[in-house]
Formats: structure tokens, sequence, C-alpha cells
């Protein structure tokens, strides 16, 4: 049995810690001095040496861990002043003081992050309306955080200081599915409202058990708040009604947990209307509305309760029904729909919900592991992490396009390795000491209900086995063992995935010690629409930890937190990546286990998160920029519109109509690229041709410039580049580079500015035997560079560099040392210290660049369906550079039938 002064202990030297450093955290002697004198002191409290030093790795962990505020533009020429700062003093903030010390005792925050919890939470609070002023007021803001990286956190601050600060009435929607709002609620039960809602909602509960403390309740009681939604039930009248429940008879604050759907956001606005004032029309109580997800009312729903139109609409009408309320949308994503759905830029501007007043760009902390650290250009310290899934593999048993009637005989080998590895996870962390933490594991292969749940049973029916082989013979000597052929499996991904050296200890120790006891509370969970978040009731696990394999779609992927997730198996075709970022259960904190979470994914998979990672981080990058210019959130709604990413999200947005999309799109400080190409070998052949001719031209059309190695020229006319783009054909699918917009925009937008053209000869690649003629001469291709092919009959995707072409900083060609260094200096001063993107080179004292690349062919065999293809690709980079103020536009086309080709609308959807 665990021994329960371990926890008692761990949070007394924690909350000690805490109180002795609070602005600088311990050096290691400090630390270990004052853990052992308390252990010594609380000698009522005895645990084992190895107890006292798995305490001791979690704390050191919490300890170091720091965050930043984030940064917001807002628009300054309205009415709102700041009003917080001058109230301060006159404010009981007792409802945060509570949560605060919630997070340091129980969660274990060391003081510097709670600290800045508490900049923030201000910060954007005092964004909001003032609830004690007496004018009318409509605030509308965004806060922009990171897939799981804390965004609940700090939308419980604000609303526990809202609270403090007088709104009466606080309404968070908390995604489209019961299970997450179930999810939301139970949270908001412990660390904000303090009581738990089913038993307060309850007319048979005893006053007792109605009142009964949880989380927060527990660091005081003298003010409430009051649930009117429940774990077990959504927004429902009848139920307050029963309670002789409404906004008279309760004098606290009143928070409700509400699903997005237009039938129950009807029930509570005609509920809502029953409390108007007579004079004024509008319910007289401060409101805050608090949207999560805000981005996840799916555009392409069948659904008329669910589609956006319709819940967009309520929630207007709801805000309208007071006569002060804050919006507050919350997203994981800067290509929201709010930015990107509407027709026009006047129609965003225009919609109610824009985020006008303000947008706040959270900054993770240090521990959160997001898609930088997996997918990003520094990956090293989790390149472990990705395990990439073979089509040819997959193929044999869900391929992309199966239907709802598959049946599920065997599972793929990775899949069967993955499970493994999970069983073995579970043994280490045991190890660890980490007995009652909540372990996960999520397997997403099918948006069909009826194969999850055959795949859940195909799964369990493997467990059950091995469950049973491991009881029976885990403790044998080690001959005996290997007779068995489960064991003897485990073994071999024991070896596989170096987990002798991760966990240092050896294979012997772990079967004969913890296997057994790991493995046998593993079960196995199909969760959808049909099963609901009751099948994931970490709750209800608080004191043993869940140990789940959870078979799912997109219930699973959006929204909802797979405790402790150690182990995804992903393999969808989301041709529509910008969803992928919401899919993103993996990333988050990893506690005392991110030397052992792996993802199995598919290839393709990879290398897009690496692509639409850049472009999200760009874009916040943006926000800092804006800040100093005193840029609004107008401006910002119209650069996330204009990104030649964000056509990924209106093309699919646009899908079930077959119009033509046209959209100005934002081209200066970008490189473009061409990493998909047609599969056609006429159309190859004329791009080969075109890049030659070129190259050849250049002989004549520009001055080389020997001091820049190899080949580099400068002045070239715009017109030979013109030619270039639209002879060069690249494929549809890869929207953010179409050359005959670029080279009208070239042809029409930019006056008569000369270009630079690199050609690229330092590659990884051999040497491209007959040279490029260029004038009247000959230029030797030393070197070309090698990429990862993938084909198939339609397109080919050079991508082994995350969605790329050029290596990383490719764009440092031709700039002076001292240029490049203004440009590190500018990208520091606005960014810290994060990756340097291509784009930072393309700084505005340069001309426009046009690079060439000589790609030599590496086919991958196994995931290419069509082995035809040239040894060696050609392909460009167009780089613009940064025009500073007046930003121009080149005006892409979207021709939806021919999208429809290459992706399907209802893969969106789970049935």
């Amino acid at each position: 049995m665990l021994n329960p002064n371990i926890e008692m202990l761990e949070n007394l030297i924690s909350a000690a810690v805490s109180t002795r450093y609070k602005e600088v955290p311990p050096t290691e002697e400090e630390f270990l001095t004052l853990a052992q004198s308390m252990r010594a002191t609380l000698s009522t409290l005895p645990v084992t040496d190895e107890e006292f030093a798995e305490i001791l790795v979690r704390l050191r962990a919490s300890i170091v861990i720091q965050m930043d505020v984030g940064v917001y533009i807002n628009d300054r020429n309205t009415p709102h002043k700041s009003w917080l700062p001058s109230r301060r003093a006159d404010l009981d903030f007792f409802f945060w003081n509570r949560y605060k010390k919630y997070l340091e005792e129980i969660k274990h925050w060391n003081p510097r992050v709670t600290a800045t919890l508490d900049k923030v939470s201000d910060e954007i609070v005092d964004l909001l309306g003032d609830p004690q002023s007496k004018e009318p007021f409509q605030r509308r803001g965004l806060v922009l955080g990171d897939v799981q990286s804390g965004k609940t956190a700090n939308y419980t601050a604000i609303s526990n200081k809202a609270a403090d600060t007088g709104y009466r009435i606080i309404i968070v929607l908390a995604g489209m599915m019961e299970n997450l709002r179930q999810q939301t609620q139970s949270r908001l039960d412990a660390e904000f409202s303090g009581r738990k809602s089913e038993y307060y909602l309850d007319p048979k509960a005893e006053q007792g058990i109605k009142n009964q403390p949880v989380g927060v309740g527990r660091y005081g009681v003298q003010k409430r708040i009051a649930a009117f939604t429940s774990v077990t039930k959504d927004f429902d009248i009848n139920v307050l009604k029963s309670n002789d429940l409404n906004l008279q008879s309760v004098s606290d604050p009143i928070v409700l947990v509400v699903k997005k759907n237009k039938r129950i956001l009807n029930n509570l606005i005609k509920w809502l209307s029953n409390s108007r004032d007579n004079t004024t029309g509008k319910i007289m109580l401060p409101m805050l509305l608090i949207d999560d997800e805000a981005d996840n009312a799916s555009v392409n729903t069948k659904s008329e309760d669910d589609s956006p139109a319709a819940i967009n609409a309520c929630i207007r009408q709801l805000l309208h029904e007071f006569n002060q309320a804050s919006y507050l949308g919350i997203t994981a994503t800067p290509f929201a729909n709010i930015f990107i759905n509407p027709e026009t830029e006047d129609e965003m501007i225009g919609d109610d919900l824009f985020p006008r007043d303000f947008i706040y760009s959270l900054a993770p902390p240090t521990n959160y592991i997001g898609a930088d650290k997996i997918f990003g250009d520094a990956t090293e310290k989790f390149s472990d992490v990705l395990i990439p899934l073979r089509r040819e593999e997959m193929d044999l048993f869900f391929p992309f396009t199966h239907k709802k009637t598959l049946e599920v005989d065997a599972l793929p080998p990775s899949m069967y390795e993955a499970i493994a590895y999970f069983l073995l996870f579970n043994a280490i962390r045991d190890l660890r000491g980490d007995y009652t933490e909540h372990r996960s594991m999520m397997i997403h292969v099918s948006r069909f209900t009826d194969v999850q749940n055959r795949i859940a049973e195909a799964v369990n029916e493997w467990l059950v086995q091995v469950k049973s082989d491991v009881q029976n013979y885990a403790a044998l000597d080690d001959e005996k063992r290997e007779q068995i052929a489960s064991l003897r499996y485990l073994h071999k991904v024991w070896m596989k995935h170096q987990l002798e050296k991760i966990s240092k200890t050896n294979w012997d120790d772990i079967c004969s010690n913890y296997l057994n006891r790991a493995i046998a509370p593993i079960a196995v969970r199909a969760v959808n629409q049909r099963t609901g978040a009751t099948s994931l009731d970490y709750f209800n696990h608080k004191e043993d930890g869940l140990r789940v394999i959870a078979v799912g779609g997109n219930s699973l992927s959006r929204g909802l937190t797979l405790e402790g997730l150690g182990v995804s198996y992903f393999y969808r075709k989301s041709q529509m990546y910008d969803t992928l970022l919401q899919m993103g259960r993996w990333f988050g904190y990893r506690p005392n286990y991110e030397d052992l979470f792996r993802i199995w994914m598919a290839e393709e998979a990879i290398d897009w998160y690496g692509y639409i990672t850049r472009a999200a981080n760009e874009l916040k990058d943006e926000i800092a920029k804006m800040k100093l210019a005193n840029q609004t959130p107008m401006e910002f709604g119209l650069k996330v519109r204009q990104d030649p990413n964000s056509l990924i999200a209106t093309a699919r947005n646009k899908m079930r109509s077959a119009t033509q999309v046209s959209r100005p799109v934002t081209v200066s400080g970008k490189l473009l690229e061409t990493p998909k190409l047609k599969a056609n070998p006429e159309i190859l052949k004329a791009n080969e041709a075109a890049f030659k001719e070129f190259v050849d031209h250049l002989g004549s059309a520009g001055t080389r410039d020997f001091s820049v190695k190899p080949y580099y020229w400068r002045g070239v006319n715009k017109e030979l580049v013109v030619q270039l783009l639209l002879d060069f054909e690249t494929h549809p699918w890869h929207l953010a580079f179409q050359g005959r917009a670029l080279a009208e925009y070239i042809d029409e937008k930019m006056d008569n500015e000369t270009w630079d053209v690199a050609l690229i000869t330092d590659g990884e690649g051999s040497e491209y035997g007959p040279g490029l003629k260029c004038g009247s001469e000959v230029l030797p291709i030393k070197a070309t560079e090698r990429r990862s092919v993938i084909a198939d009959d339609k397109m080919i995707r050079i991508s082994g560099t995350k969605v790329k072409v050029g290596s990383g900083g490719c764009t440092r060609v031709g700039l002076t040392k001292e240029q490049i260094e203004t440009a590190r200096k500018r990208f520091k001063e606005q960014n810290g210290d994060k990756h340097m993107s291509d784009s930072a080179y393309l700084i505005r004292e340069r001309s426009p660049l046009l690079m060439l690349h000589i790609i030599e062919t590496d086919l991958d065999k196994v995931e290419s369906t069509n082995r035809e293809v040239p040894p060696y690709l050609f392909a460009l980079g167009v780089g613009f550079p940064d025009t500073g103020a007046g930003i121009r536009t080149a005006n892409y086309m979207v021709n939806m039938v021919e999208l429809k080709n290459w992706m399907d609308p209802d893969e969106e959807e789970d049935e």
C-alpha cells in the first residue's frame, strides 16, 4: 500500500520552500537542508529513504519552473480606462487568495509562477469592463495560449478575480461535447466554487453535504460561489426551479458551465430574460462570458444546433441581455475562426464577437512541452519522442478512406508495440514512485464510432492475455520467462526503446517487482459520442490514479484533457492541418516522465506539424512587434487573414460550397517555397526547362557577385522572375505558394525593384553532372540538396524537412556579416531567445530574393506508391523583404472544385 505520509510530508516541505523562497529559488544546498530538517522535525510522518528521494525529485522539478508575463495589444481609442490598480487597495481578493493557496499547496506551483499568474490575470481583468462602474459596457477580448498549456488555470484565475472585483454572473462555454463540459465543471468546482456542484443542485441532498468544501473550499467558506450547473447536469431550468434558484434569490456570484449548443443557450437566454430590469430592458448585473476553445464550433457541421452561425448568434444575444458584459474568447491557434471565417475584412471587423478591445498572448511556463519542443526547429531534447507510422503498414489495417463497416480482425504491429510500450511505461512510473498519478494512452485511427469500439475490443482481448501471462510467469527466472510469447515480446520492446538506460534498472527487476502490479489496473475504454466522458472517470480515481487506454476520434482529440498522457497513437488523414494543432493532446506537462512519453504518428503529419508550428509562431511573434508599434487587434486580425497559411483554414471552412475564394495575402517578410509538386512527368519536365532557361538568361540579365559563394547574382530585372513564376507549376494543395498570384503581384505592385538570385549548391547531395548553362559558360554543380521525397500518383512531396525546401536559415545568403548581425539583434529584441525564423533575415534593407534549388531525390520507397520520380527535382523559394509600413498584398485564388479532389470535408466529423 502507498504510504499516506508521503503526500502530507511533500505538501509541508513544498509550502515551507514556497514561504521562504518567494523571489529567488533556493540553491540545491538550501533546498536539501530545509527538506532534511523538516523530515527530522516531522518524525510523526515517517517515510523510507527511497520515498524521501522521490519526494525530492518531484519538488526539485517544480521549484525551477518559471513563467513570463504575456504580451497584449489593445485599442486605445475606446473610452475604456484602466480601473483595477486604483481600486486594488479597497478590494478583498478572497477568491483569488484561496485559489493561489490551493495552487501552491496542492498543485505545488512555486510562488514565482503564481506571482506571474497574479500579474497576467490582473492585466486581463483590468482590460475587461469595470463591474462597479455606473456606465453600461460591452467589452470583447481574446486570450491566445498554447494547446494544453494551462489556459484553464488562467481563466480560472480570471474568474476568481472577476468574482472578487464585483462580477455577479460568470458563464463558461466549454466545448461542444458533454464530456468536455463535465471536465470543465468538475475543475471549476474544485478551483473556483469550492463545492461539489452535483450535491449543491440536488434538492434532496442534506445541507451538510450541499456545502461540503472541496478544493479551494477547504481554504475558506466565508464567501461563496453559487454553481447553477453541475457535473451531472448542463443548464436546466427545472433543476433551478426545484431549488428555488434565480438571479434575485442569490446574492453570491453565480457560475454556469454550459455546452455550445443552440437549444441549451436559447433556454439559458429565456430564463435570464425573466430578470430584465423594467426600465432599461436589460439585466442590471455585470456578467463575464468566457468562451473556452473559442474556435471549436466546427464550421462544416451538419447539425443546426452545433453550427457556428447559430451558436454565435446565441452568444451575441446572451451578451446583449446584460447592461454590462465582457466577452473573453480563449483559443490555442492564431488561425482562429473569428479572423478566418468572415467573407470580407469589413464583415470580420463588424462581427460583434470580434476581440476589438484586446488580444492577450500568454507565455507558457518553462516546463511546458509544446509543438515547439516536439516539432519545432530546436528539438534535440525530444528527438526520440516521435515514431513515424508507415503508410505501407497502416493501409493493410486502417486505410485512410475506410468506412464504418471496416472489420478489425487484427491490429497493426506498430500498435501492439505502442501498447506494449505503455505497459512498460506504467512499470517505470511505479518504479519512480508515481503510484497515484493518472496514466493514459490514446489511440486515434478512425472517425467512426463503430470502428473505434471494435479496436477497443481487439486491444482489450490482447491486453487480457498479456496480463494473465505476466501474472503467471513474470516472476519466473529469465529462461522460463523467455519461453512465454507475450513476455518475450515485452522484453523485445524494452530493449528496442532502451528502457534500461532510461529507467536505470534491469529487465529482471521490472518483471519480478513491478510489471504485474503496474499493468493489472489498466482498462481499455472507447471514448466517443456514445460513451461520453463517463468512460474517463479520472475524478473517481483521485486516490489510486486511473490507468487507461482510450480509443476514440475527435472527441478524444479536441479539448478533452487526457491526464498523464504517456503514449499517443495517431493516424488520421486530416488534410486540414490547422485542426491538427488543436488535436495535439500530447502537448502539456510531463512531470517526472518527460523522458518517457512517445508519439506514434503518420510521417506526413509530423512534417505538417513542423510547418504549422512555424506559421503559428510567426503570427504570435507579430503581437510583440505590434505592441511596440501601438497597433490594434483589428490590425492583427487582418494580419492573420492575410497570412499565406490561413488559406488552409479558409479552404476548410468553405469546403461545402463550390465557390472560388479570393483572398488578399501578405507576402512581405515571407519566404514562400514549392515543397509540393504535381506528379506529372510532362509538368516536371516543363518546370526543369523553365528553371534552366532562367539560369541561362542570368548570364546577361544580372551581375554575378563573386564575393558570395558559390553562385549569386544581383540586379536581375523582375520580368525574368515573373516569367519563371508563371511557367513553374506547383501542386494546388500547397496553398501558401501560388506562382500566378505572386507573378501578378511582382508585376503590378512592386516598383522596378531588381532581384537577387541565389543558386544553392552546398547541400548534402551528389554532384549534378550536366551542370547548368549560364550564358556562354556552364556552371558546375558540385553538390545538390538531398531531400526525402514521398510520391503518389498525384503529388510529389519534398518532405524530409517539415514541408520546407531550403535548410533552416537559408535566407541569410547574400547578406553581409553586419546585416546578419542586425537581423539577429532585431529578432532577439522582439522575440527573446526563440529560434530564428527564415523570415527574420528578409530585412527591409535587402532586395527581394529568388532561391533556386536542385533537389536530389531520396525516395521513401515504403511510403511512396509512385516510384517513377526523376533523380533530380527543381524547386524554388521566393523571399520578399519586410516592407515595414504600408503592407501590400497579393491576390490568391482558391478553386474549391479543384481542391475537393484532394480533401474530403466529411473527414472532419466523427460518425
